[in-house]
């Protein structure tokens, strides 16, 4: 701390080396002042009442400006304060303030306020703010702030927001905003948001979301990323463990995505929508496998769950299977195109690596109540650590090894049937 103070002195003494051009710098300081308050350049303070203005230093605005421990005094004039426990200012404070506990302005704060503990301004800030705790703004938020806890504005917020707390707005956020727990606006926020609790915005968000947790938008347009993204309207991208939004365009990507009304590409192993798809498959393949899949999606784009067996083999030979695909309708008939994932297992679930890659072309037809015929090529690709996967096909194109991996490609087929 003895330290410190002396690096406070010091740089106090320099400011005071310039006294040579203290009327030259009163006389356009005096010019631009408000409140009434009367301007002296320089000031010193211990507490409130023993200062260099006296017990009327609520009434003089400075340029430069020591505290040494606290300072009560009128305003900061386009200048430099700095304090060994608190800077105070009833009106406003214009330039440079650092404090070891904290800085208040009753009015606006314009300038760098740097405090171990909080930065307060009554009114707008605009500037640079830096403290361990928090900084406030009942106000405007302008500029940059950072601390370990918490930045918040009243009104809107604008510039660069980092802390391991929360970044809050009672109204419009626009810039990059980083915190460890969460980004929170009453108002509409656009940008970049990062945090590892919760993102929300009461009204609309454009730009992007990223947390560990929630986001949360009532409109939202851009790239939300976490466990759970939920907006009432979107168009962009939802990534997470689940996705709920009530009228959707773009794409979802999560375990399981919801909407009322959707448009756009789902990926996840459950993707229910109202206006979309709910069906049923049954088909078999090549090698014996009979399966039975839950188709969800949209009318052109689906993801499908299923399970299949093969009663051919020896072994209980089952696969669970996820897959994706497209439908295109033509005049008289519809074909689909879709790409599955299987993994195989013999009796338990098998840990090694035992898997089959399939891209399928199905060409069908519509009979009317709820029955479709289908069937079509399909080309795979097995890649197996089992000696027992050459029982999976009845054939092969061509096969290799590598890094104790067998891979086979076969060219099969597929047929079946769609309910509901």
């Amino acid at each position: 701390m003895t330290r410190w103070f002396a690096v406070t002195l010091i740089l106090f003494l320099i400011s005071f080396s310039t006294s040579s051009l203290y009327g030259q710098d009163q006389e356009n300081s005096e010019n631009n002042l408000t409140n009434g308050l009367e301007y002296r350049a320089f000031r010193m303070a211990l507490v409130p009442g023993l200062s260099t203005n006296g017990i009327d230093a609520n009434q003089y605005a400075s340029k430069y400006s020591m505290n040494i421990l606290v300072g009560y005094n009128g305003a900061l004039h386009e200048g430099y304060e700095l304090g060994g426990l608190l800077n105070i200012n009833k009106y406003y404070a214009q330039g440079v303030q650092v404090a070891g506990i904290g800085n208040y302005s009753g009015e606006e704060t314009q300038g760098v306020q740097l405090a171990g503990v909080f930065n307060l301004s009554h009114d707008e800030m605009q500037g640079i703010q830096l403290s361990g705790a928090g900084n406030i703004a009942y106000g405007d938020m302008q500029g940059v702030q950072i601390t370990g806890l918490l930045n918040w504005s009243e009104a809107n917020s604008q510039g660069i927001q980092i802390s391991s707390g929360a970044n809050i707005s009672g109204n419009d956020m626009q810039g990059l905003f980083f915190t460890g727990i969460g980004n929170i606006s009453g108002g509409n926020m656009q940008g970049i948001a990062s945090s590892g609790v919760i993102n929300y915005t009461r009204n609309e968000m454009q730009g992007i979301m990223i947390t560990g947790g929630v986001n949360y938008s009532e409109l939202f347009q851009g790239i939300a990323m976490g466990t759970l993204n939920v907006s009432d309207e979107f168009q962009g991208i939802q990534a997470g463990a689940v996705n709920y939004t009530r009228y959707g365009q773009g794409i979802q990507f999560g375990a399981i995505n919801y909407g009322r009304n959707f448009e756009g590409v789902p990926v996840g192993l459950i993707s229910y929508y109202k206006d979309g798809r709910r069906e049923m498959d049954l088909w078999t393949s090549d090698g014996g496998f009979t399966n039975i899949g839950l188709k969800l999606g949209t009318d052109e784009i689906y993801n499908m769950i299923s399970i299949g067996y093969n009663p051919s083999l020896q072994n209980d030979v089952w696969q669970l299977g996820w897959s994706i695909g497209r439908l295109h309708e033509h005049n008289n008939y519809f074909h689909y195109t879709d790409f599955s994932y299987y993994k195989i297992n013999e009796g338990d679930w098998t840990k090694d690596l035992n898997s089959i890659l399939k891209y399928r072309i199905l060409f069908g037809k519509d009979f009317g109540r709820g029955l479709q015929l289908y069937g079509g090529p399909t080309f795979n690709l097995m890649i197996s650590k089992l000696d027992s996967s050459d029982q999976y096909t009845w054939y092969r194109l061509f096969d290799f090894g590598a890094k104790g991996r067998d891979y086979v490609f076969w060219i099969g087929y597929s047929f079946g049937v769609e309910l509901f």
